[in-house]
């Protein structure tokens, strides 16, 4: 079975800088320095990745993307991912820590939708403003190369027009997202993310969000098209999917690290959710290498 998925650091890579809330390099050298990076991998900062040139995919908790070129990625801290990417990529990485942007721009980062909810697409397509990313990421990585003074405060700025951009497209391209409700499905899965080891009932989280279950349930179908239960659900999966890839546990030890008491039930609560037993998922990784 596999070893335990390692997690990044901003510091496990070449030339970061100590105290340093950013980082920046070329894809194409990424991939050739860093071991391991193409395989199975989570990160502790927030990730954004232009892609100009190559093909090949991405796979981000378990749904799988084609690569092309004019792809802009998102991912934030604790997802995991990987790729295979052709010999001829060309593209940019650029990760930083929240509070690299939140020390200029405060409770706008958590407006952007492609970093603050599990069910929001992860990626946007660039080619109408192809012209646009492809010379910002280029200023931005010269900025992080020349070591000029005031450095962070105008790469924060190269930043911050990259994101507003891709706002602007996300809308565009996934229309039908009510900021204001947003707010609201954020929050939940904020909630979601600390307590659904030990948290089960809708009933509690909306207590927590001073909302009636009702009226949290009638957000999450407006928003998601899917109730809080079923959000609920789908992140206990996401996580027995990854304790079943990425660790030797049993399927009786994953059902009582979720919180189930009874395996039997985990059993029957996982094939309800993915059509698949437990051991069923497991030994399809093995078929499908």
């Amino acid at each position: 079975m596999a070893a335990p998925v390692p997690i990044f650091k901003l510091e496990s890579f070449p030339r970061h800088e100590p105290y340093t809330l950013f980082y920046m390099a070329r894809l194409e050298k990424l991939v050739e320095e860093v071991k391991g990076i193409d395989d199975p991998h989570a990160h502790t900062f927030y990730l954004l990745m232009w892609i100009f040139q190559g093909s090949g995919t991405h796979t981000i908790d378990f749904k799988t993307y084609t690569v092309e070129a004019n792809q802009l990625y998102f991912l934030t801290p604790g997802q995991i991912h990987s790729w295979q990417l052709s010999s001829d990529i060309r593209g940019y990485n650029l990760f930083f820590d929240a509070n690299f942007f939140l020390s200029r721009f405060g409770n706008r980062f958590y407006q952007y939708p492609f970093y603050h909810s599990n069910q929001q697409q992860p990626l946007v397509s660039g080619a109408d403003r192809q012209e646009l990313f492809s010379s910002v990421f280029k200023q931005a990585y010269l900025e992080y190369e020349q070591q000029q003074p005031n450095r962070a405060e105008v790469f924060l700025s190269f930043l911050h027009i990259i994101l507003e951009t891709a706002n602007r497209l996300y809308h565009q391209q996934w229309p039908g997202v009510d900021t204001q409700l947003y707010d609201r499905i954020r929050q939940y899965e904020e909630l979601l993310e600390r307590q659904f080891l030990t948290v089960r009932e809708v009933s509690r989280y909306a207590e927590q969000m001073n909302l009636t279950p009702n009226y949290l349930n009638h957000i999450c179908k407006k928003i998601v098209g899917k109730t809080a239960s079923q959000l609920l659900h789908e992140r206990l999966v996401v996580e027995a999917k990854r304790l079943l890839t990425h660790t030797a546990q049993s399927v009786k030890e994953v059902a009582y690290y979720l919180g189930f008491d009874d395996p039997s039930y985990f059993v029957r609560f996982f094939r309800k959710q993915t059509t698949q037993t437990p051991a069923e998922f497991r030994q399809s990784l093995f078929v499908n290498r």
